[in-house]
């Protein structure tokens, strides 16, 4: 009987190709070891749970970090919630804050468990958030600050008309950039005010429709490469923005791969990692590769991140589908999660 003998490794134990294309003297399998550039292996990075706990009633939404704090969001029709902020680890005293923002009076907190929270961007020391009470019927666009004295949030309502309601922004250039509501425009706010929207020859929008086929709608946005990433299910444009909205025009557009992901696009050292319909993509592969598919780097995982159309279950209660990524910048890693019945939706 034939049989094969390894007996060289220094290619390492690689999955990120296909045996077609994979070097000579690899194998197909590896277990809690990754192939670092140069094909040497490196274990897997450990986690160790951090000293305290807490935890989040079924009204609180979203977990965010800026400031130096972990931040959760709420919206009732209650004054306020009592809640101001509560250290979640003892050793190192990090605080987490609740941001919540007052639709009304008269109702009990303790039912607010259709309160939504439908996107956030960071701002300053807080961020721009879009929040429901009622699983996105009532939308607000709220401004949260924290004073990091009193480890206390505000919140100003954001009653500017135009401002997109989608939940799907990104901040840059002095300014936070949010899909439309119908997904046909991708807005932006005045330069250094997220509360102004109208501002003329300041605020505005990007035509993006101007650039995919009808039928088609932006999913979601992201940056590269200091350029606006705007996401439709089949293609990607990619805009240079300026705080001068005159120098603001479209640098290219990549066809035949998006997302409907928003909550999945993360910016890592460079890249722009996403989930299409075919698995986790890398617009830099795709920019620069003959056969991306051969190489992408979702390719060894594959088969378990396809993502159907009929992915319909929202993250955070928001009205995007249930797809969450985050760069693990310490480990260089791109997480994601998503519902158990991923593959049948």
């Amino acid at each position: 009987m034939s049989k094969t003998t390894f007996d060289k490794f220094d290619g390492g134990l690689l999955v990120a190709r296909p045996s077609s294309v994979a070097p000579a003297n690899s194998l197909a399998k590896l277990i809690n070891m990754d192939v670092q550039p140069g094909g040497w292996l490196r274990s897997r990075a450990k986690f160790k749970q951090a000293p305290g706990s807490f935890s989040l009633g079924p009204q609180w939404k979203g977990l965010e970090s800026n400031a130096g704090y972990l931040w959760t969001f709420s919206c009732w029709n209650v004054a306020s919630t009592g809640l101001v902020s509560a250290v979640v680890n003892t050793e190192t005293n990090d605080r987490l804050v609740y941001a919540f923002y007052s639709s009304g009076a008269g109702g009990n907190f303790a039912d607010a468990t259709t309160a939504r929270l439908l996107g956030v961007t960071r701002w300053n020391n807080g961020f721009l958030a879009v929040v429901s009470p009622d699983n996105g019927t009532t939308k607000y666009g709220v401004l949260f600050s924290v004073n990091t004295g009193t480890h206390t949030v505000t919140g100003v309502n954001v009653a500017d008309v135009n401002m997109p309601k989608s939940g799907q922004m990104v901040t840059a250039t002095g300014r936070i950039f949010a899909v439309s509501d119908d997904g046909q425009a991708v807005r932006y706010c005045k330069v250094g005010d997220p509360t102004d929207w109208t501002a003329a020859s300041n605020a505005g929008f990007l035509p993006v429709s101007q650039h995919f086929g009808s039928g088609q709608r932006v999913y979601g946005l992201g940056l590269y490469q200091g350029k606006l990433a705007v996401f439709t299910d089949q293609s990607i444009q990619l805009w240079i923005i300026d705080p001068d909205p005159t120098a603001m025009a479209l640098d290219r557009v990549v066809d035949g791969v998006g997302t409907r992901h928003h909550g999945s696009i993360v910016s890592l050292y460079g890249d722009l990692l996403f989930l299409s319909e075919s698995g986790v993509r890398s617009l830099t592969t795709l920019s620069n590769a003959l056969f991306p598919t051969d190489v992408d780097v979702g390719l060894p995982i594959k088969k378990f991140t396809s993502s159907p159309v009929n992915l319909t279950r929202t993250a955070n209660g928001g009205s995007q589908p249930a797809v969450i990524a985050l760069a693990a910048g310490p480990v260089s890693q791109y997480w994601l999660t998503a519902p158990s019945r991923w593959v049948s939706g």
